[in-house]
């Protein structure tokens, strides 16, 4: 089953990478607003962890999946990073 962050709205991002025309399912590491943006919608789920520990986490899965992330799929690998520590 799908974790809730990917049920949520994440309208104000998809407008954001079409309108740099760019493909809103895929993550991108390298973009730092789309960092920040992720890092903050898991905040909210996992407000025990450290912004650091967050960062830790997402730069483990852009250093794990091969560009361009799909983004479902990089949100479960820094999840699951999450579980694992």
């Amino acid at each position: 089953m799908a974790h809730p962050i990917l049920a949520e709205d994440w309208t104000s991002y998809d407008n954001r990478k079409i309108n740099e025309e760019k493909d809103k399912s895929k993550f991108s590491c390298s973009e730092h607003w789309e960092v920040e943006y992720l890092a903050d919608k898991l905040r909210k789920y996992y407000p025990l962890k450290t912004r650091q520990g967050i960062m830790q986490s997402i730069t483990h899965c852009c250093s794990k999946i091969s560009a361009p992330h799909q983004r479902e799929r990089f949100i479960e690998c820094v999840i699951r990073r999450f579980v694992s520590e």
